[in-house]
């Protein structure tokens, strides 16, 4: 149950741009997270990815500003859910 609350990654953005906190995020998340801040003029907040498989989630600080937090959601792709658990072979 404390797995869903599990930070995979953490990024922090300040003055000097975009730093990995904790965890390993994607490099072309964080070379996202790089473009977005440069282009809405983000200078300061966190963005977290918390939990694990299909239920991952992204949750930004309260001091991230509200104009790139949709940006930054669109072009994160969260993992999809695996095929079907095998079972039984169809006979036919």
């Amino acid at each position: 149950m404390l797995g869903r609350f599990r930070v995979l990654y953490k990024l922090r953005i300040d003055a000097d741009g975009v730093h990995v906190v904790v965890g390993r995020p994607p490099a072309s998340f964080l070379a996202a997270v790089r473009d977005i801040a440069g282009l809405h003029g983000i200078d300061r907040g966190e963005i977290a990815c918390r939990g694990r498989g299909r239920h991952m989630r992204l949750r930004f600080s309260d001091s991230f500003p509200t104009r790139g937090r949709q940006a930054i959601r669109n072009m994160w792709s969260p993992p999809t859910a695996p095929g079907p658990g095998g079972g039984r072979r169809a006979s036919g």
